[in-house]
């Protein structure tokens, strides 16, 4: 009977978007919460490749609304704040107009289907977490959200947030979301727009965005909120937060702002899904470890073969001993030490779990690293900078205000 009425009250979710309308945005009163506008992705076109895209639907106080979040680990997605907690203004004053406690977790549900409907795969939140620095719509705007069960593979994959590189000038993006067309009106399908522009990075535009933000080129519109602007390598560095009414000057919360809550999160998230953290929480990297022998190494043009490095010895020049793989945490291949192959947890020393690494399995510090010559755990290397915490201004560019996006 409960699973009964929990597929009836989704089926008159996906009913009451299909309207369109109010019900189709993101507002604590009409369906749309701050920091969306009145329209979708405009000029897109149909998506069926972002697969890691969810359309994040909620329904509470008798209203339904849509958002758009992406899959960052099987069970957690990451979406704009105004998607999952109520505003106290309709045009929102930076200072004056705050986000309060999100709606309560069982208010949502997602699915990543590019034509939602009620039989589509739909995986419902247990939690939702903010930042709990300030409650502020200005600079707030990101969310988490975990999942109940992990999205298995079949149906999508996660995507890697670029944390550890900002975003620059010029630099081209893919915007994805569920939003309506620039008509107002509900597609019923995930939308993309390719070959966009980023017009400033975090810092660098203006009054109105601030130094966690950047500004787009164009085309985010209603119920896009919470979507993704994706780099040419598919990795998420931005979120959409507000535009002007026309769809237009896109603000996005930059990811690397908000480093520390994603990996933070993310941890979490990873232990209530009981599977191994992605690489990029482990190492505060978007890209994933380098491996840089896995075969050991040998002697080239008739040279007597270099001495293989043992476990937890340096090993770029000289490459591993059978059975270990040369590997680093960083960027930096010159770090490289030799850590022990893998095909489960049995293979590994206390404190080190068998983790996959492109191609390889390698015995790792789940917090980062492999092993040190000690052959205790190898600490990770550096983390970037986290830039620092500035907050999102929700107004006109140019100016201090904005209407916030319906």
């Amino acid at each position: 009977m409960a699973q009964q009425q929990g597929r009836l009250q989704i089926g008159l979710m996906v009913a009451a978007l299909a309207l369109g309308g109010a019900a189709s945005g993101c507002s604590a009163q009409h369906g749309e919460l701050p920091g969306s506008s009145a329209q979708a992705i405009s000029g897109g076109m149909a998506d069926v490749s972002h697969d890691s895209v969810f359309l994040l639907i909620s329904h509470h106080d008798g209203n339904t609304s849509s958002c758009t979040a992406t899959l960052l680990a099987p069970n957690l997605l990451l979406t704009a704040r105004h998607c999952v907690s109520p505003g106290s203004h309709e045009d929102v004053l930076c200072g004056e107009a705050g986000l309060g406690d999100p709606y309560p977790a069982e208010s949502f549900v997602a699915t990543n289907d590019p034509q939602p409907r009620d039989g589509s795969p739909f995986f419902r939140a247990i939690d939702v977490r903010v930042p709990v620095e300030s409650g502020d719509t200005c600079g707030f705007d990101i969310a988490l959200v975990l999942l109940g069960e992990n999205v298995p593979a079949a149906i999508a994959e996660p995507a890697v947030p670029r944390i550890d590189q900002e975003v620059q000038p010029g630099e081209l993006y893919t915007a994805v979301g569920y939003g309506v067309n620039e008509s107002g009106q509900s597609t019923g399908t995930r939308q993309e727009r390719t070959g966009l522009s980023i017009d400033c990075q975090p810092g660098s535009c203006g009054a109105g965005v601030e130094s966690t933000e950047f500004r787009g080129e164009d085309g985010i519109c209603s119920g896009d909120s919470g979507g993704p602007a994706l780099d040419a390598d598919g990795k998420v560095v931005g979120v959409v937060s507000r535009g002007g009414a026309d769809c237009g000057t896109p603000v996005y919360g930059t990811v690397t702002a908000w480093r520390d809550f994603l990996i933070d999160t993310a941890k979490d998230a990873a232990a209530l899904g009981g599977y191994v953290a992605p690489f990029w929480v482990t190492t505060g990297l978007s890209d994933p470890p380098v491996v840089v022998d896995p075969s050991g190494a040998a002697g080239s043009n008739g040279a007597p073969a270099v001495p293989a490095a043992q476990a937890g010895e340096r090993c770029a020049q000289t490459g591993c001993a059978a059975g270990l793989a040369c590997y680093t945490a960083s960027a930096d291949p010159s770090s490289a030490i030799c850590v022990q192959v893998c095909t489960g947890n049995s293979d590994c020393t206390a404190g080190l779990v068998c983790e996959a690494v492109g191609s390889s399995s390698l015995c790792l510090d789940p917090s980062g690293g492999g092993a040190d010559e000690s052959g205790c755990t190898l600490a990770p290397g550096p983390a970037p900078e986290r830039s620092t915490l500035g907050w999102v201004a929700l107004g006109l560019l140019g100016l201090l205000r904005r209407r916030a996006r319906r």
